[in-house]
């Protein structure tokens, strides 16, 4: 109303004059005068008046919210904090609430006990025994308040005891509320305890949703944060190992070099130092372990300390673990890995290496999904920025020199055959390789918020072919990028009764 008026006084005969352009001719007195002027400024003016007039109009035909004191309010600070006209007193962890049989009926296990199935069902006073020590008391709280308002606010520090509570009470509604702020603050902070609360009480979506993120981060951002690392449990792990689509950066063997760092840390719960610390006395302390067991043949995962930890070590891809010889030099060094685990390993990969080589073997064709991930090397690295790039991973790929690039939101894939490439190179016509990509751009809270995968492709690759891997949204896209890749670029020789100890090889022609 304030600029409403402003203009109104603008209107009158005295002391504005200095608002108006002298320009014309008139006089300030005549300007005073609505009657005196022309009739073009006459215009100007009723069309301000009619846009006053319509700003007016529309002030006094806007609804005003303005939040009352409401029915769901009364109830909670009447009923539920005063306690008023209460006919039950609900007792627990040293605390005790004056409730009402009719709200708490909204909760299955209170239902059950005031239907007469209780011997306590009957009783002004139920003390209730809360053996989860999950469950704290302004969890309690919450939780029985929430049955006597229609909204409520839980910090992301509560939402694991509440949803404790919650399902002791068996309340889907605050069950599914915990879940939304769960989802929505999954971070390195909190992704562990969220995994663990949600096996615990049975929060299937959301323990996926904690893997995924686990999958995309765990070797790109965890390594940034040893005390989270360490928290990590070892069936967690296992699983995270195992999973087709872990993001690997580099390569394979990095796995290996983030288990070899985890180990370390859990073995020593009070170390606390830099990240790049951690990883140069996780080696330190593998090597120096292998010194003093010098003339023994006792590995690591042989000693009973280790047996936790065995699981997690039987999931590690160990033939993509032997493609460069720093790599293999490491991990005969470190004494991690027994020797009797590798055995096979290395007779299965020089038997594939010789099936390439007289080209008995040209690559995998039509391999189904599940022999896809259980055999696929796993590779990655991170973009950071848009723009050409172009590289190689390190180490031996059975003679395929693979080159990929990403170039205006596009990720291709070359065999390359170059003169000036040193390492031992494949020179038949075709070779063929399975593979997938998947790119994840994420949020500052490392959630993917945009991700594409090509799914399990085939490519018959000639002498320096290329393919198209992938196109990108570049509207969706967002850097840094992290890409993983798998490849399969044989025919896998290793079946699972081998992988566990058994000498059964299969070797087709193809």
């Amino acid at each position: 109303m304030g600029a409403v008026s402003s203009r109104l006084a603008g209107l009158g005969g005295g002391g504005e004059e200095n608002q108006y352009n002298l320009d014309h001719g008139s006089s300030a007195n005549d300007l005073g005068n609505p009657l005196a002027r022309g009739t073009k400024r006459r215009r100007e003016v009723e069309d301000d008046i009619s846009s006053c007039n319509q700003e007016l109009e529309r002030l006094l035909n806007t609804p005003k919210k303005k939040k009352l004191f409401t029915t769901s309010q009364y109830i909670y600070e009447n009923l539920f904090q005063a306690g008023r006209d209460s006919d039950v007193t609900v007792v627990a962890l040293g605390r005790s609430w004056n409730l009402h049989k009719l709200y708490l009926s909204q909760s299955p296990y209170f239902s059950s006990m005031f239907s007469g199935r209780w011997s306590d069902g009957c009783k002004d006073s139920v003390n209730i025994n809360i053996v989860d020590p999950v469950i704290t008391l302004d969890a309690l709280h919450i939780t029985l308040g929430s049955l006597y308002q229609d909204e409520i606010t839980v910090e992301p520090g509560d939402v694991i005891p509440v949803l404790a509570a919650a399902s002791l009470f068996t309340l889907e509604g605050l069950i599914s509320q915990c879940l939304v702020i769960m989802d929505e603050t999954v971070n390195v902070q909190t992704v562990v305890k969220y995994w663990e609360a949600s096996v615990q009480y049975g929060c299937m979506e959301m323990v996926r949703t904690c893997h995924d993120w686990l999958a995309v981060n765990l070797l790109s951002h965890l390594p940034d944060h040893p005390a989270r690392l360490r928290d990590i449990p070892p069936a967690l792990m296992s699983d995270l190992v195992t999973s087709p689509d872990l993001f690997v950066m580099q390569t394979e063997f990095s796995v290996y070099v983030l288990l070899r760092l985890w180990v370390f840390l859990q073995l020593h719960p009070a170390w606390d130092g830099e990240p790049q610390e951690a990883v140069l006395q996780s080696h330190k302390y593998f090597q120096n372990l292998s010194q003093a067991n010098k003339g023994q043949t006792e590995y690591f995962l042989e000693q009973e300390e280790a047996q936790p930890y065995l699981p997690v070590f039987r999931n590690i891809r160990l033939p993509h673990l032997i493609n460069h010889h720093m790599d293999v030099a490491m991990l005969v060094s470190d004494r991690i890995v027994p020797d009797s685990w590798m055995s096979s390993t290395y007779y299965a990969r020089w038997m594939t290496l010789l099936r390439l080589d007289s080209g008995i073997d040209k690559g995998p064709q039509d391999l189904d999904e599940e022999t896809f991930n259980r055999e696929c090397l796993r590779c990655g690295r991170t973009l950071n920025t848009d723009g050409q790039h172009m590289w190689r991973w390190t180490g031996f790929n059975s003679g395929l020199d693979l080159i990929v690039t990403y170039d205006s939101f596009r990720l291709t894939l070359k065999r390359n055959i170059a003169t000036d490439h040193e390492a031992l190179t494949s020179t038949h016509k075709k070779r063929h390789v399975s593979y997938r990509v998947t790119v994840v751009s994420m949020n500052d809270q490392k959630q993917p918020i945009y991700r594409e995968t090509s799914g399990i492709k085939q490519a018959s690759l000639g002498k320096n072919e290329m393919v198209t891997m992938l196109e990108l949204d570049p509207v969706m896209t967002v850097f840094p990028l992290l890409l993983s890749f798998n490849f399969c670029v044989s025919t896998p020789l290793i079946t699972p009764q081998m992988e566990n100890g058994e000498d059964n090889v299969d070797v087709e022609n193809d």
